[in-house]
């Protein structure tokens, strides 16, 4: 019994394949976070950083106005352009 369920659970371990932990993070030849973030924080009436992340291709930095105005700003990782977010927002789809 105890040989078999060795067996079973060293059969399943070699056929377990795990997700490779960079693919979802942005690829070598990007932008620098870094550079992103200045480019963001040179933007006039800036004021603070609330939440920076990465999904698709885009850098998603989320700031805040002198005024209060909370900002979403979207970047291509490759270029470093910002561009209108892809959902919701003033020109999202």
């Amino acid at each position: 019994m105890a040989l078999s369920l060795l067996t079973a659970t060293s059969a399943f371990a070699q056929s377990d394949t795990r997700p490779d932990p960079l693919a979802k993070l942005p690829p070598a030849n990007s932008v620098k976070l870094s550079q992103v973030i200045a480019k963001t924080e040179g933007r006039p009436g800036f004021y603070a950083i609330k939440s920076v992340s990465y999904s698709d291709g885009e850098y998603e930095i989320v700031y805040f106005m002198d005024d209060g105005a909370e900002v979403r700003m979207n970047y291509d990782a490759e270029t470093g352009e910002a561009r209108p977010p892809k959902e919701g927002g003033l020109f999202g789809q």
